[in-house]
């Protein structure tokens, strides 16, 4: 069974490469078939990552949802339409079926399904078998399902109907392949392990239908209950790396050279090199571990990723606040707070009418109470905030406007530590 690792939707470094780490681990110690995958674009400072050490990036995906393609049984034949009539019955007869999908043998077009049924009117006419299948009473009636669609949303019709055999094809009407109907009442064909978030809110659309099978999180606990029991880490550090750092080391393994940069990368990008407030001191021992393996100074890993363009200048506006942006509930009020690190902040307020624009068209498609972007320059340790939204929370914020018409938020650099509750504060 497949096992995917994947971080929070609109990814950033650390859940970027905290996935792909975490999958290696699982992979050395015995799990089989696992998969890192990135939920959504990859961060262009990530994929700058993965170059430098040489490195496949992680494959993106833009859900997880089970489609009918996944629950396709490879054991089911398919009866070849040129084929003749008598050696497509021998076919059946094997199988065991009660019906067979049959295709077109110069397209793979879907024609039909083969079923004894359908052919008792040949039978009783002595007809000759040795005609080619595609020429005989094929069953067309029932229901036939596109490769794509969620298993959500025909679970319901395919338990209900008559049949036991359900053909899938593509757009394009290419038979793919046949899905039993008990296949519909068996677990999904996939899990989860889900790193540097535990709300399926903030996952990957779709993860909220897979078995979640373990958790590995640095930031407050709001995670549903499981039928299963789980593995879940969760610890306040700085960074996810530092915790998938840690459980190899549990594990008696040293991650490879390459995967030790990997790592170092995820706690530097999300300390701001050691200068967040929710920098601990395992991530700075756990930085000079992996110095030693990698035989790179996180110092000069730090330096590569400022040099990656920024958001505000290679990404459009809305894309660049959804780059590093995470949805809360809280309190009544749905709203979204985005990050965007950013040395120079007069190319921010150069950009600020877009980035405005862009908040208000995101309140508007979610549906949210408020909006905010907060631009952060880790290197001198201060942040701008630029709110959109309801005026009673704006009034309830603890910054000082300045004269650009931003909130000035000297000393802040983390969304999470610093930000959010400043934000739950002014809605409770």
């Amino acid at each position: 069974m497949k096992t995917y690792v994947c971080g929070h939707r609109n990814p950033d470094v650390d859940s970027a490469m905290s996935a792909y780490a975490l999958a290696d681990l699982r992979r050395r110690t015995g799990s089989e078939n696992v998969e890192a995958i990135c939920a959504g674009r990859m961060p262009d400072k990530a994929r700058w990552v993965f170059d430098h050490f040489g490195l496949e990036p992680l494959t993106s995906r833009r859900d997880v949802y089970v489609r009918a393609k996944d629950l396709i049984d490879p054991h089911v034949p398919v009866i070849d339409g040129a084929a003749p009539l008598s050696e497509s019955l021998r076919q059946l007869e094997t199988s065991g079926e009660s019906s067979l999908p049959v295709r077109d043998a110069s397209d793979g077009m879907f024609l039909g399904m083969l079923s004894p049924v359908k052919l008792l009117g040949l039978f009783l006419a002595k007809s000759d078998l040795t005609l080619p299948t595609a020429k005989a009473p094929l069953f067309r009636e029932g229901v036939v399902l596109s490769e794509n669609d969620r298993v959500y949303d025909i679970r319901r019709t395919a338990v209900r109907d008559a049949h036991n055999h359900f053909p899938v094809v593509s757009d394009t009407g290419v038979l793919r392949g046949t899905i039993l109907k008990r296949a519909f009442a068996e677990e999904p064909p996939y899990r989860m392990i889900l790193v540097d978030h535990n709300e399926t809110a903030q996952g990957i659309p779709g993860v909220d239908e897979i078995p979640i099978i373990e958790v590995v999180d640095h930031h407050r606990i709001s995670f549903a209950p499981t039928r299963e029991p789980i593995r879940y880490m969760a610890d306040a550090v700085g960074s996810t790396c530092t915790l998938v750092t840690r459980l190899y080391r549990a594990a008696g393994l040293r991650p490879t050279k390459e995967i030790a940069g990997v790592l170092i990368a995820g706690i530097v990008a999300d300390t701001l090199l050691f200068q967040s407030p929710t920098t601990t001191a395992e991530d700075r021992t756990t930085c000079a571990w992996l110095e030693k393996i990698c035989g790179e100074k996180a110092v000069d890993i730090m330096k590569g990723l400022s040099q990656v363009d920024s958001p505000l200048v290679s990404m459009p506006p809305e894309q660049a606040v959804l780059s590093d942006a995470k949805c809360y509930n809280e309190g009544g009020r749905k709203f979204l707070l985005a990050q965007i690190e950013e040395s120079n902040f007069a190319l921010f307020h150069q950009h600020q009418e877009e980035l405005s624009a862009a908040l208000e068209k995101i309140i508007a498609a979610q549906g949210l109470d408020f909006a905010v972007l907060m631009v952060t320059d880790p290197l001198y340790g201060n942040s701008e905030l630029l709110y959109r939204g309801s005026e009673r929370v704006r009034r309830m914020l603890p910054y000082r406007l300045g004269g650009s018409g931003t909130f000035l938020m000297p000393g802040v650099l983390s969304r999470k530590k610093q930000l959010l509750p400043a934000i739950l504060a002014a809605v409770s």
